[in-house]
């Protein structure tokens, strides 16, 4: 199994980080790719992916940050780029968000479009995020498809028309826990029918989306905390849903992240 989106960086993982990656061996989990939030973070996603050969690191500015991004921050970003060809393997995590619009709409929109020219002038896919932002994240991102790799948009939480939509604009799709979750979501699991086999790629976004609801033991025994070792609960439930092998599916999201990634 391939879990396209973990957040290693991030404070929960400090204490243990290296037993929470001995979990994912253990259970199966045959690639990671770590997130950067931040370009400070995105050194340390780096960092920590040397360490291991079956770990890879994006770097880039989440929405929540454009509100950090300065007139150096696009050098910044080419240079990790430049100096780590072999394990920064895409860019973002990117795009807009408007639930919580931590940096203004304007920032957001700016921060979007400055790493998506930097996607297409380095030719690397791009790890994409869209919350409550549809319109203008679509908007921008037609500009620059076909001058930029098949990408993904990680954590689908979208509406049928939105699927098909970025179906449409090739996109592959990360499913995570939201896609299942009514907080999240509003259309119908049936639209997990839509996407195809060979555009559908899974991520834990650990440590966030262990729904106690849903995995009431699971949550207690991990406080809280999702981590990688937990993905075959997610691949399972999209096995029950679309009808489908469990065995087959991790095989063949895991080849589709490595397409993707050109691992």
């Amino acid at each position: 199994m391939f879990d396209i989106s973990v957040n290693l960086t991030h404070i929960r993982f400090s204490r243990d980080r290296e037993l929470v990656i001995n979990r994912a061996i253990q259970n199966n989990i045959n690639g990671m790719l770590i997130l950067g939030s931040t370009i400070q973070d995105s050194k340390l996603a780096y960092h920590i992916a040397t360490k291991y050969v079956f770990c890879w690191s994006s770097v880039g500015v989440h929405p929540h940050y454009a509100n950090l991004w300065t007139k150096h921050s696009s050098q910044k970003i080419s240079s990790l780029i430049e100096q780590n060809t072999i394990k920064i393997i895409i860019l973002g995590e990117c795009g807009l968000d408007y639930y919580r619009n931590y940096s203004t709409v304007k920032e957001q929109l700016y921060v979007f479009n400055a790493q998506l020219e930097l996607a297409a002038q380095y030719n690397l896919p791009v790890l994409l995020h869209c919350r409550n932002a549809f319109n203008d994240f679509t908007a921008i991102l037609k500009k620059w498809i076909g001058k930029i790799p098949v990408s993904v948009i990680h954590c689908f939480s979208g509406n049928t028309y939105e699927l098909e939509t970025c179906l449409d604009m090739n996109l592959a799709i990360g499913i995570s826990e939201t896609f299942f979750n009514k907080k999240y979501r509003s259309s119908s699991y049936n639209d997990i029918f839509l996407i195809p086999q060979n555009k559908l790629v899974t991520g834990s976004d650990s440590p966030y989306l262990l729904f106690k609801d849903k995995y009431p033991d699971i949550y207690t025994t991990y406080k809280g905390r999702n981590e990688p070792a937990l993905l075959y609960n997610l691949i399972k439930k999209i096995s029950l849903y679309r009808n489908e092998d469990i065995y087959m599916l991790q095989h063949v999201t895991e080849h589709n992240a490595r397409v993707l990634l050109r691992i």
